[in-house]
């Protein structure tokens, strides 16, 4: 019994599991009390509560909107925040509940690659370097992201876990094919520019799956045939909103969402590329020309010398292929380059940081000794947590309740609106909080041109119920109000006039 029990903790991928479960409670703990209490939505926050609320209701959800005009390919992750919200009572705030199911699913996905990556190299050392690289690559999000409800956030743990199952796929384990469809799913769902790794993730399985079949390599049909079969519920799980879309109000959303991606995107020069890629790596390490430095960590794995398995292999040349090809996509990106839209590729980074560091001997570190390390390990990373892991509390937003609550009397029915100009357009944060809080205490909300993009089809103002509503007129103001008040049918508060205009009788 006893040798079986040192048998079992012997192992490095339970000894990496504990690590992290320790430090990740840890870490939870130290920064919980940031999500007690009242939390309202502001921003983009906001806006997506508006597709939470339908979900809700019963009603068919959409992605994020976006700046294009059309929404972003799917809602899966919005029916993860309103089972949240439906479960996790014991926060007092929504926002609360969302944190703590995104903290779930982000810690899941990282500790996950942690223990894959530990069993893979046979080494606790291996899955400590992967979580200290990814902590290090991602440090200019702020350990706030573990926590973030905003979708460009959403996609950087899940991330790294999405390109181990790629790789395992085509290692033919074959139990990750459904994992694989049901994150590339999720990020393509979650942000347009999920399609470019999902593209070349199943293209990449693709072609393995076709030497191996022109090789005469296939000789788990039978095994192969049910993980597709499972892959393919998981894809109609995941995709029903969407396919209903589709039919019910053809030609539906992803139609615009496929239309703009075969259209293809602008033109950029190549300085405006390497500057964009110069100022991300430089977020990673402060030195001149870090895109030069991100060459080398590229290049340095294909050099003769390191030790080479297949797994190995497999993990340099689809990382290399995807940094070349994200480097397409850029050229090709409309209007500016958004820094967000490429923050899921702090996860590829860090897998390419420790291939360069396969020169260590991780399988050299005798066993008797790995107890030492993974109490050393874990105890440092412990007092650091406690040192250096407290999180900068969110905002609570309290301002957009008391707005709220002075106009909620005033009708059932409100129009809310923001002129599209220079002086006004930041007008829309304040907005979207104010219609979000409103519709959630059970008034009938609605925006007008330009800003239905933001929000779903039910809340676009109707002629007819527009002429029984309140409309709340957001201007900025010329100077700034000490405090929040109303006069006159004017609510001051801060850079922000807001005129109550009744509805004529």
């Amino acid at each position: 019994m006893k040798q079986s029990v040192l048998k079992i903790m012997n192992r490095p991928e339970l000894q990496v599991s504990f690590f992290f479960v320790v430090s990740v409670c840890v870490f939870y703990g130290l920064n919980v009390p940031n999500f007690f209490g009242e939390f309202y939505f502001l921003t983009d926050l906001a806006a997506n509560d508006f597709q939470i609320m339908e979900i809700l209701r019963g009603k068919l959800g959409y992605g994020a909107y976006s700046r294009f005009q059309f929404n972003h390919p799917g809602p899966m992750y919005f029916y993860l925040l309103a089972f949240a919200e439906s479960v996790f009572l014991f926060f007092e705030s929504e926002y609360a509940r969302y944190a703590f199911v995104t903290f779930l699913l982000n810690a899941t996905c990282v500790g996950v690659s942690l223990f894959l990556i530990a069993k893979q190299y046979k080494s606790y050392l291996s899955g400590i370097l992967l979580f200290v690289f990814f902590l290090f690559v991602t440090k200019s999000l702020g350990f706030q992201f573990f926590f973030e409800t905003w979708t460009p956030y959403v996609m950087v743990c899940p991330f790294l876990l999405y390109v181990i199952s790629i790789i395992k796929v085509v290692e033919k384990q074959w139990m990750f094919l459904p994992i694989f469809f049901l994150l590339g799913s999720i990020l393509f769902q979650l942000n347009i520019m999920g399609a470019v790794p999902f593209g070349i993730g199943f293209l990449f399985i693709v072609y393995h799956f076709y030497r191996w079949q022109r090789n005469g390599e296939m000789n788990e049909k039978k095994q192969l045939g049910f993980h597709l079969g499972l892959s393919s519920l998981v894809l109609l799980i995941v995709w029903l909103p969407v396919l209903v879309d589709f039919f019910v109000n053809f030609p539906g959303n992803i139609s615009n969402v496929l239309l703009y991606l075969v259209k293809g995107g602008g033109n950029k020069k190549p300085f405006e590329v390497i500057k964009f890629l110069n100022g991300t790596f430089g977020q990673i390490v402060s030195i001149p020309y870090a895109v030069f430095l991100y060459l080398i960590i590229v290049l340095l794995p294909y050099w003769k010398r390191f030790p080479m398995d297949s797994f190995t292999v497999k993990l340099r040349n689809f990382t290399s292929i995807y940094t070349m090809i994200t480097l397409l996509t850029l050229f090709r990106m409309k209007g500016p380059i958004v820094p967000h839209l490429f923050w899921h590729f702090f996860a590829v980074i860090a897998l390419q940081i420790l291939l360069c560091f396969r020169f260590f001997p991780w399988k050299e570190i005798p066993t008797k000794r790995n107890f030492g390390l993974v109490a050393f390990s874990t105890i440092s990373t412990v007092f650091l947590v406690l040192s250096f892991g407290k999180v900068p509390p969110k905002e609570h937003n309290l301002h957009v309740k008391e707005i709220s609550e002075l106009v909620m009397d005033q009708n059932d029915r409100f129009i809310l609106h923001w002129e599209m100009n220079e002086r006004d357009f930041s007008q829309g944060n304040l907005v979207l909080g104010i219609a979000s809080r409103l519709n959630r205490i059970g008034k009938k909300v609605c925006l007008l041109e330009p800003w239905l993009f933001l929000v779903p089809k039910s809340y676009h103002c109707v002629e007819k119920e527009s002429k029984e509503a309140t409309l709340l007129l957001f201007e900025t103001a010329p100077s700034r109000f000490p405090k929040l008040e109303m006069a006159n049918q004017e609510i001051h508060f801060e850079d922000s006039i807001i005129k109550l205009i009744q509805p004529k009788p």
